[in-house]
Order: C-alpha cells, then structure tokens, then sequence
C-alpha cells in the first residue's frame, strides 16, 4: 500500500454508543498506512466516550464537548485534519473490509479532487442491501433534486475529497446553520467549483437505518430545509436547468397533490399531466405507480 495517499477520517458523535464501537473498528481494521482518526463526540450522557477511551492508542486526535450540532462537529474535525484526503462518517456507520486499499489503489481515483460511490443499506450489515443509484452526481442541477427523491443525494459515508482542492477553493467548513442538509450543501458548493470527480463502482459503506436516522425520525424538516437549499442555488443554474427544476417541481407538488388525494378526478389529472409536462413524467416512478392504479381502479 506505499504510495497511497494520507486520509484523516473524522467521526462525528452524540450518544451513539450502541453503534460507535462498531463505526471505529471499521476504521482501525483498515490497516491503512496513513490513516489519521480523528473523533469529535459533542458531550455524550451514554457510554459512548468510555468506548472511544477503550481505542485511545488507535485513535489520533478525539475531544468530547458540547458542540453546535453535527455540522460544527465535523467543523471541529475539519481544523484538525492533516490527510491528503478527507472524509468524514457517522458514527453509526461503517466501513466495509479494504476500503481505503480498494479505493485508492484504483487507477481511476489517482490524483481525483472528489471520490464517492453507492452504498449498502439497512438496519445491520448483516441484512444490507446495495443501494444504487444513477442520479447521484457531484452535479448543482441533479443535487438540489434532493427534496423530491434521496437518489439525488451523494452518500456522505462514501465520500473522500482532496484537502489541497477544499483549502484552494475556501471550502473547508460546513454551514453550521444547517441541521440535515449540511453534506448536501457541501457538496452544491463543492460543484460549483468543478473538481475532478470519479465515482468508484464497488461498495465500500455502509448507512444505517435506525430509529435515530434523521431521514426516519425527522424527515419533513429535512425535505423542508433541502428545498429551501434548492431556491438558494438557482441563481447558480442556466436558463435550461432551471427551467428543468421547475417542471420537475410542478411534478413532485402535483403528483403528492393526488396521492394524498386533494384531487378529485385523479386518473384526468395523471393524464393531464403527461402532456402539462412534456410527457417528462413519464420518466417518475411515482407518477407510473399512481397511473397504473387508477387505470385498474377503473
């Protein structure tokens, strides 16, 4: 593994001490050379930092403290950072077997400002299942898509990206007003300044469902909060995109509209809509589903 770039991988973390053991193993079990682990806990009630002293000799640099939320967390973790890469991962998820070897000991990701790849899903490794998607690219107009459908987003535990190119572009903070959509800021930023990206192909992490997810447990303010993101990055797009992101729009206000069923004539509505959208909507799982249970309704 000589030759291969430093990493500092920072592990946000606030009373998940059902899970933090299994997050840090999977980053100590790497055997990666240059690995820099750092590990920013915001004041934890719950066993979690006697867990983080149990690895004390393994771990470069953690600190345990209120803290202003993930976002600052992670802020801290970013001051702190050395590695030519960084990447940061909850502290309920994990790093499958070989990772960072597999990672960058491909040709393609040599010299990349920006890694990230697809990941497995579920509420243990155990039972995970691949999670892939075609929509998810370091792209301004295909990122702000994140409200109406989480294939947008990139998969913060898959992301590795180059400090040289965040400390070059003054990127190297996350918005701290932010309380769900910090990564998907992030990364809209991070776009707008044209990286070089590669997404790798194998799976490399896994994200855990649990009852603490904030996509589970608190998924209206975040759809809320990545669309108001959204609004603030249009000025950003040409004529085309945004013309795109309103028709797009349209479709996710409309189609919920008629799933929630404050649309009396539904099957007219999903048929007006094929035409009102340029038969774009024919492209929406959603709108697919609700068409073809109207019709059999009928």
């Amino acid at each position: 593994m000589s030759g291969m770039p430093s990493i500092s991988i920072i592990i946000p973390n606030y009373n998940y001490g059902n899970y933090i053991e299994e997050t840090i193993c999977s980053v100590i079990n790497q055997n990666y050379p240059q690995l820099q682990l750092i590990i920013i806990d915001g004041g934890s009630t719950d066993n979690s930092v006697e867990i983080i002293k149990k690895y004390d000799k393994q771990i470069n640099y953690w600190v345990s403290e209120k803290d202003n939320g993930q976002a600052d967390a992670i802020n801290k973790g970013l001051k702190v950072a050395t590695g030519e890469y960084i990447a940061f991962i909850n502290s309920d998820d994990v790093y499958l077997e070989d990772a960072f070897e597999l990672i960058f000991t491909d040709k393609n990701s040599i010299e990349k400002d920006f890694l990230y790849g697809d990941i497995l899903i579920g509420n243990t490794l155990e039972n995970a299942k691949p999670n892939k998607s075609k929509k998810n690219k370091l792209n301004l107009a295909s990122l702000i898509n994140f409200y109406s459908n989480a294939e947008y987003i990139i998969p913060s535990q898959s992301v590795f990206i180059k400090r040289d190119f965040l400390n070059k572009n003054n990127l190297n903070f996350l918005n701290t007003k932010l309380h769900y959509c910090m990564d998907l800021d992030w990364y809209c930023r991070i776009s707008l300044h044209k990286p070089t990206v590669y997404k790798y192909k194998k799976i490399q992490s896994f994200f855990r469902i649990n009852s603490q997810t904030k996509t589970v447990s608190q998924s209206l303010k975040m759809k809320n909060e990545a669309l108001a993101l959204a609004f603030s990055y249009l000025k950003y797009l040409n004529r085309t995109e945004r013309n795109e992101f309103f028709v797009n729009r349209f479709i996710h206000v409309y189609l919920n509209m008629v799933y929630q069923k404050k649309i009396s004539n539904r099957l007219s509505s999903l048929v007006l809509m094929i035409t009102k959208s340029n038969f774009r909507v024919l492209k929406n799982y959603k709108f697919l589903g609700l068409l073809k249970n109207q019709i059999l309704q009928k």
